[in-house]
């Protein structure tokens, strides 16, 4: 066949369970090339975005990615009874350093309220004022910029004395 319609047909999407011969390739115009175009484009922004280390959250112990960062509380464990003052230890796949230095930092803070927190340049924080009763601790890695890394992780504790006040290093209005 010749002419236009043979071509038009060339043009046509195949059925799924045909094999082209070797050699033959797919029109660049044809609509099996714009789905393939479409398929790749897709498939290099989610390595991008996953190269970049973008999360909307998650748990370094508790299952977020993170970008293959980890954040975890080692201690005091989840469920554990405490009396102030007592001591978070922290560890992190991200060297912890000054927020000036350019490394990662953490921030610690109590019952889901992120409004007020505690830098963490290092792998353990005091807490010296936390009333009495069970509090949910957060620690979300940071970036310089304060910004989300996209780790968090949590435990609860059950304080047995609460204690301190502001001006004893606790974290304000605990």
């Amino acid at each position: 066949m010749s002419g236009p319609t043979s071509q038009s047909r060339f043009f046509e999407v195949p059925p799924r369970s045909s094999v082209r011969p070797a050699g033959e390739s797919v029109p660049p115009e044809g609509v099996h090339g714009r789905a393939v175009r479409l398929a790749v484009g897709g498939a290099l922004l989610a390595v991008l975005a996953a190269g970049c280390g973008a999360d909307d959250g998650g748990g370094g112990g508790d299952g977020g990615d993170g970008g293959g960062m980890t954040l975890e509380i080692t201690a005091p464990e989840d469920g554990a009874s405490v009396d102030v003052p007592f001591t978070v230890d922290l560890s992190s796949s991200e060297e912890l350093g000054p927020t000036e230095s350019g490394a990662h930092h953490v921030h610690v803070f109590f019952d889901g309220d992120d409004s007020e927190y505690q830098v963490v340049e290092g792998d353990s924080v005091e807490i010296t004022d936390l009333p009495a009763g069970e509090h949910e601790i957060d620690a979300s890695l940071r970036n310089v910029d304060h910004s989300p890394a996209g780790v968090e992780t949590s435990v609860t504790v059950t304080v047995g004395n609460g204690g301190g006040t502001e001006d004893d290093g606790g974290l304000p209005g605990y």
